[in-house]
């Protein structure tokens, strides 16, 4: 299922006066300028504008330009989050499925820079799942600050669906209950 037929099913609970944009076009050009490295709706925006041609004429907007980040902001300010998030994973999915016989890297990181570390506490870490093929995270899961990324990697492995894949985990992946979990979910190899 392709990005236009999983998020078109989202509500849009905008006002009808005023509206400039449709809602799938808002969430698709959001979704270009998140996969191209901007992290803000003003970076978006910005993008969105250096490529305005490209955008009015994949997607059609009558207007003949790109929203305004203020106009990204209102419309993700309005938005069902939960319904939102449900939908991109779901279209994650469609990739991963559609990549069938990709390689998937699992592997824990500190996250750099965290506010813990300044505090004086422990650095956080998590456990992602990276499609290698795509350039996409596919999930991500918080090691509790009690243990270690072993521990964690089923919890992971539980959200994802790697059917097909290739698998590759680093020494801390080389545990039974990881193997079992693994060859339970029908990968090709690890």
């Amino acid at each position: 299922m392709n990005l236009f037929k999983r998020f078109e099913v989202l509500e849009d609970p905008r006002d009808i006066r005023g509206k400039k944009y449709k809602l799938i076009d808002v969430l698709i050009m959001t979704i270009y300028g998140i996969l191209n490295k901007h992290d803000d709706f003003n970076n978006i925006a910005y993008f969105l504008k250096l490529n305005t041609g490209y955008f009015v004429n994949l997607l059609g907007i009558e207007c003949g330009k790109t929203p305004s980040h203020d106009c990204l902001s209102d419309v993700f300010a309005v938005i069902n989050p939960e319904k939102f998030m449900e939908t991109f994973i779901e279209w994650t999915k469609d990739i991963v499925r559609a990549k069938s016989g990709s390689i998937i890297n699992i592997d824990g990181k500190a996250i750099r820079e965290a506010q813990d570390k300044i505090k004086g506490k422990n650095i956080p870490y998590i456990v992602s799942a990276f499609l290698s093929d795509v350039g996409i995270s596919i999930g991500q899961v918080k090691v509790d600050d009690k243990t270690n990324e072993s521990k964690t990697i089923p919890d992971l492995l539980d959200l994802i669906d790697i059917e097909g894949c290739t698998i590759t985990i680093d020494a801390a992946g080389t545990y039974l209950p990881i193997a079992e979990k693994v060859i339970s979910k029908k990968v090709i190899s690890c």
